[in-house]
């Protein structure tokens, strides 16, 4: 009797009857790293099949290793480092604010802003009405559905906090940090965090990266968007080198570490992130507003469309990101919204020529979905007068 081929993930042992099912299992689950290539995702089952495709296929990215610390002299065993979780591979980020910043594989990054370059980042904080009109967090107001936490609920404040006022105790608080969060939905269909990346602004630097444990039971892990699966949560926290947070309250103490009520949060979407992060401050710089001004105007009460990273970074900087059939990346997120507000600061004729464009091509849009809503209406109107019985 002739059995049918069966096919394993070489990491995890689990059995797929056709090679497609394999190969999404190794996308989504990140696994056979050493077969699949990080930029198009395609897996290789030959064994020089990835070194071929990379040589053909020059422009892809390298496979990075992790960063390693350089071990203390005073001692024989260099301590654990904290790696950041992406979903491509892990990056080593423990002693990144004692090295000079690491090459992370995107070759579009810019280096080092000067600290004048906060100045201009300090001209596009949000004020008030525009905080109050997108979304963000208000101190002591609860905006998100509690939900049932692991945690004792005497030990989760829920509600989203203010960062600590400066003091001698937090001596190197950051001017800026980029935030960019990875979500799942829990059964009672709350958002939780589950892998985070904070860069910092004006260096480029990795300041906090990791994954999250969720709070509560998952729902839906999402992991074709986050790459996370419970395999990887169980993985990382059986490695000593590895580190997992408890929950975004334990990922918002550690960002009150390094931040205080001066500095700047930076994001794309920011008021998802810092909702899931329980983090209200007045001091908000947000691309998504940048690039909506840029089309619609500052005076306009809501924003008739708001233009996604993947979409801003193509269009404005010729920047390819969030890769098709890839999850996302939260430290390419990160750097990828650091240097669209990079770029829209330094480049504010184009931003502006850029948003008469495709504000035009928005209005065209609007006024064709209306006069195919108008032709619709005029159809059912016709056939509700036929079915009664009327004339047309």
């Amino acid at each position: 009797m002739e059995t049918k081929p069966r096919y394993f993930c070489s990491d995890c042992n689990e059995v797929f009857k056709t090679k497609k099912l394999r190969t999404k299992h190794a996308i989504h689950a990140i696994h056979m790293r050493d077969r699949t290539c990080i930029d198009c995702c395609m897996v290789f089952y030959a064994p020089n099949g990835l070194t071929l495709h990379k040589a053909l296929n020059k422009n892809h990215r390298p496979q990075l290793a992790a960063v390693e610390p350089s071990p203390s002299p005073d001692t024989k065993e260099a301590e654990p480092k904290l790696d950041h979780f992406s979903t491509v591979w892990w990056r080593g980020s423990a002693e990144v604010a004692l090295m000079e910043r690491p090459d992370y594989g995107f070759a579009w990054t810019s280096p080092a802003l000067t600290e004048g370059f906060y100045t201009l980042l300090l001209s596009e904080l949000l004020d008030s009405d525009r905080r109050a009109s997108e979304g963000f967090p208000i101190a002591g107001q609860r905006s998100i559905k509690s939900a049932n936490t692991k945690f004792p609920r005497s030990s989760v404040n829920n509600t989203p906090l203010c960062p600590p006022e400066p003091s001698a105790s937090l001596p190197r608080a950051y001017a800026a940090l980029v935030i960019d969060c990875e979500m799942v939905e829990l059964e009672d269909h709350v958002q939780d965090l589950v892998s985070i990346s904070v860069v910092d602004f004006l260096s480029g630097r990795i300041v906090l990266g990791s994954l999250v444990q969720p709070i509560s039971r998952v729902k839906d892990w999402r992991t074709r968007v986050t790459g996370v699966h419970p395999s990887i949560l169980r993985t990382a926290k059986q490695d000593p080198s590895k580190t997992v947070l408890q929950g975004w309250p334990e990922v918002r103490e550690k960002i009150f570490a390094i931040a205080d009520s001066n500095t700047v949060f930076v994001g794309h979407a920011l008021p998802n992130d810092l909702k899931i992060l329980r983090i209200a401050t007045d001091r908000v710089v947000d691309s998504v507003a940048l690039t909506a001004y840029a089309a619609f105007g500052r005076s306009v009460a809501k924003f008739p469309r708001r233009w996604s990273l993947k979409t801003a970074c193509e269009e404005l900087m010729g920047v390819e990101v969030q890769m098709k059939y890839c999850p996302h990346d939260p430290l390419e997120d990160a750097l990828a919204t650091r240097e669209l507000i990079i770029w829209c600061l330094t480049h504010p004729a184009r931003l502006l020529e850029w948003g008469d464009t495709v504000r035009v091509n928005h209005e065209i849009v609007v006024e064709e979905r209306r006069e195919r809503q108008r032709i619709e209406a005029l159809k059912r109107a016709e056939l509700s007068r036929a079915e009664s019985g009327g004339n047309y």
